[in-house]
């Protein structure tokens, strides 16, 4: 009887413990895991079972940190874009313009000096 066991990579979604992570952290996970990959596509002591069964694992690990980049460069443009728009209107001016004055200086909306 031949027993052979199938161990699981050291990954743990970050974004899922801290609340976020950086592109950066998660696209590392993702060249260890790929890494994982080629070590055991070149392995020569598994049996083509274990072998399925560990790049399977990898597999689904890999396409979930794909998954969380994605989540995180997406909230990453959102709050970039929410900076921006926050920004543009904080420039603004408040109060009349000059649309609604009349030739005196006067608001005419308001009638407002």
């Amino acid at each position: 009887m031949n027993v052979s066991t199938v161990s699981t990579s050291s990954y743990v979604s970050t974004s899922n413990v801290s609340g976020s992570s950086s592109v950066t952290d998660l696209e590392k996970t993702l060249q260890d895991l790929e890494k994982q990959v080629r070590d055991e596509n070149s392995s020569k002591t598994d049996d083509a079972k274990t072998k399925q069964e560990k790049l399977k694992e990898l597999q689904a690990e890999i396409q979930m940190v794909q998954t969380e980049i994605q989540q995180a460069q997406a909230k990453a443009a959102k709050k970039s874009s929410q900076k921006q728009a926050g920004a543009s209107s904080a420039t603004q001016t408040s109060g009349p313009t000059t649309a609604n004055r009349d030739r005196s200086g006067y608001d005419i909306l308001n009638q407002v000096a």
